[in-house]
């Protein structure tokens, strides 16, 4: 046991590992939650209280993400990738939310396991039940691109209203993404679009503000104001969104909405370009 318990902290240290290097490279119109959820502290605990129910466990903030991984970050791996794997699998499969919506996570994105869209599906739909509101939101997105099951909007609308309700900030940015490209309502809704995109940015949501920026900059629900649009913008990048600071550092550079800077310019493209926005090297090739 103490092999396996080692694994799955380990197996738990490289989640927010991988979560992290996956949102450097979410999509500036919409994207799932990256945050992996359970802690080893939580693992710890359901191994040294059997009796505790593992569906009553409370879901961990990425706070105490960071804190478990800080915590075990010297324990060696003694057991295997399989051997974590089909451990988490036995938690998820006894009720736990929290293992359900990270197995979900681990076959989407293919991470110690072979990827999988329908067992993706699967474990996000168990934990979204249970008002998971991550999976709910990963579960939208499924529905929303056709992985793993028939694309079908009404359905996605579904679940990410769920995780909505429940502040989940991408949920919020998603449905915003979906008024915009009509898929709600069966035309396109500029208005609920802004409406949706000011809500998650209001709750920290770095995409969200590079959105208001796009809907400043060409009018989407709103008057274009280039001006409002690069503060958004860059409300985003130093947030560390990469397209936000490829935009920001074009328009310190081309003086668009804010007076040319080269310094501050050069200064966002290289955080663009660590950020993955490889046209952002070429603006910095020319200064």
């Amino acid at each position: 046991m103490k092999k396996i318990l080692l694994a799955v902290a380990a197996f738990a240290l490289a989640l927010p590992l991988c979560a992290q290097a996956a949102q450097e490279f979410l999509s500036p119109t919409g994207g799932e939650s990256y945050t992996f959820s359970v802690t080893f502290d939580e693992i710890k605990n359901y191994f040294s209280d059997r009796n505790k129910e593992p569906s009553k466990m409370a879901p961990a903030s990425s706070a105490n993400v960071g804190e478990g991984a800080q915590e075990t970050k010297d324990l060696p791996p003694e057991a295997s990738d399989a051997d974590a794997v089909a451990e988490m699998t036995r938690i998820a499969q006894d009720g736990n939310a929290d293992f359900q919506y990270n197995l979900g996570r681990c076959y989407d994105k293919g991470f110690k396991v072979a990827q999988d869209y329908k067992q993706a599906l699967y474990w996000y739909q168990k934990a979204a039940e249970q008002g998971n509101d991550k999976a709910a939101n990963n579960l939208g997105c499924m529905y929303l691109d056709g992985r793993g099951v028939e694309q079908d909007f009404e359905k996605a609308a579904y679940w990410l209203e769920l995780s909505a309700q429940k502040n989940d900030t991408l949920a919020i940015l998603n449905l915003g993404c979906m008024y915009e490209d009509g898929h709600i309502g069966g035309s396109q809704n500029y208005d609920k679009a802004f409406e949706y995109y000011q809500k998650a940015d209001k709750l920290g949501c770095a995409p969200a503000a590079y959105e208001l920026g796009h809907c400043f900059e060409v009018g989407v629900g709103t008057k274009s104001n280039a001006k409002k649009a690069f503060s958004f913008y860059k409300k985003s990048a130093d947030a560390g969104y990469g397209p936000a600071a490829y935009e920001t550092g074009r328009r310190y550079l081309e003086g668009d909405g804010v007076k040319k800077d080269a310094a501050l310019a050069r200064k966002y493209l290289e955080i663009a370009v660590k950020k993955g926005e490889l046209k952002a090297a070429g603006l910095l090739g020319t200064m």
